[in-house]
């Protein structure tokens, strides 16, 4: 099968003209993948096993019916009938679960049925690494999801309701395509295999979402990769670059630069695509500026596969606010890109009451940022490629930001909702700051989310890899990051430690981890698409692994 990979063609001289995303950042984080499995390869997330059968008669979660001996089913087995809670749109190639509405914001159901044996689509595709979940999650001061529903907006704990004993999750228990079984905890086997993050599954359009059209598909076409707008960005010269830029009323197709002040139909957009056609194809999709939305997808010859995401559209379509890049084009813009991508429809429209998101909005600095030109690719640009719909991702971190300063706090603040999710990370701008410091300025933040029955999620920042092995890491503060979370009972990542045991497991010289992760090949804190990829990875991993409640849409 041909695939799609990301790769860096810029020669060790080009850092000269690096992005502007870097430029306040000294030293600095790397990109981490999706997660390497305990024993497996790194690369997006280790291997799982092809199509992994569930184990037969794995005893149920307290509350939730028992696994079936499930065989593999591709899409991911939905379970049977079920009402969706307000605030979650139905995932993609997943049903609502018997009886148990969920709480705004994705919280287990009351008494929602564990899924079929776990079974995993054709190919045994699991969310980012796999780790087997610890049972049903529970928001943070609700009561757990062993059959009971979990209050609103707080943060998941990783003890709430038993695992099932014995029963193995298959291939590391993924349902379909971006789409759930039940709502809730989901039901990871005590035994199963650890997956991969490969190419996602995909599912039925959920409620509300535009079917993909070819009309739409015939406003696209083909472009240079890195041409007009960097579209394609950071992808081989030769690869094949389709563009669609679905934009406003004072769109002007024949416009040759990116408008600076576009601002018309910014918001979020759901979104359908149907990939596949006559022939085989490697198609990788993503959005605004190299934002990824789908890890690359194969088709057979005639294959025709649907997917549906979320894509936050504003007015700077890379950094919130920075010097370094063109503010975009108006509207939705997308991009399917690879050796040979197969295309055939899209929908698209701004989401409304009925498909109204979970947003999920990042606070940090440019290791995480949405970086333009191909070059430089932080970790929450391509976060979206690990969640299926109703997450989506809105990332405001930005160029040389700090915990004392970062000036899109009121920006995500005025535009959350009770249920969203809110992902800290600071430190590589807080050198001169102690770990005291640092505390006291992002207690507020997270104090004023839960207050407005948001979910925050603390996360510290990448390691540095100033050497291999990984050296001190003190200065990026993950003790405060820790402490925050402790004081406030929130989750927390520690991303400096996960991504230090990745390098450092790479089994790679640092010349040879900057080469194939770094931007310009030489940059010590900052990642190229192919490492914030791989940072991605390690957070939706750990997401996973310690069952916080978007764990559920993880793809």
């Amino acid at each position: 099968m041909n695939t799609t990979r990301r790769f860096l063609l810029l020669p060790l001289f080009t850092l000269v003209g690096v992005m502007a995303c870097s430029g306040n950042d000294t030293g600095g984080p790397q990109g981490g993948s999706g997660g390497v499995a305990q024993g497996g390869t790194p690369g997006s997330g280790g291997t799982t096993a092809a199509g992994g059968s569930a184990t037969t008669g794995g005893a149920p979660t307290t509350g939730g019916a028992a696994t079936t001996g499930g065989t593999t089913a591709t899409g991911g087995s939905p379970t049977t009938g079920g009402t969706q809670a307000t605030g979650g749109a139905p995932m993609t190639g997943g049903t609502k679960a018997t009886g148990g509405a969920a709480t705004t914001g994705g919280a287990a159901p009351t008494g929602g049925s564990s899924k079929t044996g776990g079974a995993t689509a054709t190919g045994g595709n699991s969310s980012t690494g796999g780790a087997t979940d610890t049972g049903g999650s529970a928001a943070s001061g609700g009561t757990s999801a062993a059959g009971g529903s979990a209050s609103t907006g707080g943060a998941t704990s990783t003890t709430g309701g038993a695992s099932p004993s014995g029963g193995a999750s298959g291939s590391g228990g993924k349902t379909g395509s971006g789409g759930i079984g039940a709502t809730g905890g989901s039901a990871g086997g005590a035994g199963g295999a650890a997956g991969a993050a490969g190419a996602p599954q995909p599912g039925s359009i959920p409620t509300g979402y535009p079917a993909p059209t070819a009309d739409n598909y015939a406003k696209c076409q083909k472009v240079a990769v890195g041409g007009t707008g960097n579209a394609c960005a950071g992808q081989p010269a030769g690869n094949v670059c389709i563009e669609c830029l679905f934009g406003g009323s004072d769109y002007n197709a024949s416009e040759t630069t990116p408008t600076a002040t576009a601002t018309s139909e910014a918001g979020n957009y759901v979104v359908t695509v149907t990939l596949g056609g006559a022939a085989a194809g490697d198609t990788l999709v993503t959005a605004e500026s190299s934002r990824g939305m789908l890890q690359s997808v194969t088709t057979t010859p005639g294959q025709s596969l649907e997917y549906a995401f979320v894509v936050n559209v504003r007015a700077m379509e890379g950094q919130p606010k920075h010097a370094g890049g063109p503010g975009g084009y108006p509207g939705l813009d997308l991009f399917f890109s690879g050796t040979n991508p197969q295309v055939s429809a899209i929908g698209y429209t701004l989401a409304d009451a009925t498909t109204k998101p979970i947003m999920v909005y990042i606070a940090s600095d440019s290791t995480t940022c949405d970086q333009t030109g191909g070059s430089y690719g932080g970790w929450g640009q391509m976060l979206p490629e690990y969640f299926g719909p109703p997450v989506g991702i809105a990332n405001y971190a930005n160029s040389g930001a700090a915990s004392g300063d970062f000036g899109f706090w009121s920006d995500i603040s005025s535009r959350w909702a009770k249920g969203d999710w809110f992902i800290i990370q600071f430190g590589h701008n807080d050198k001169t700051d102690t770990d005291a410091q640092v505390e006291s300025n992002l207690t507020p933040h997270v104090t004023a989310a839960i207050a407005a029955g948001v979910n925050p999620i603390m996360v510290s920042p990448p390691a540095r890899a100033t050497s291999i092995p990984i050296g001190d890491q003190t200065s990026l503060h993950a003790a405060a990051a820790k402490a925050v979370a402790t004081a406030n009972n929130v989750p927390f990542i520690d991303l400096t430690a996960l991504s230090t045991t990745w390098y450092n497991g790479l089994g790679m010289t640092k010349t040879q981890v900057l080469q194939a992760y770094h931007a310009g090949g030489t940059d010590q804190t900052h990642t190229n698409l192919a490492g914030g990829e791989k940072l991605a990875g390690l957070v939706a991993k750990a997401i996973k692994d310690q069952n916080i409640g978007l764990a559920q849409y993880l793809r």
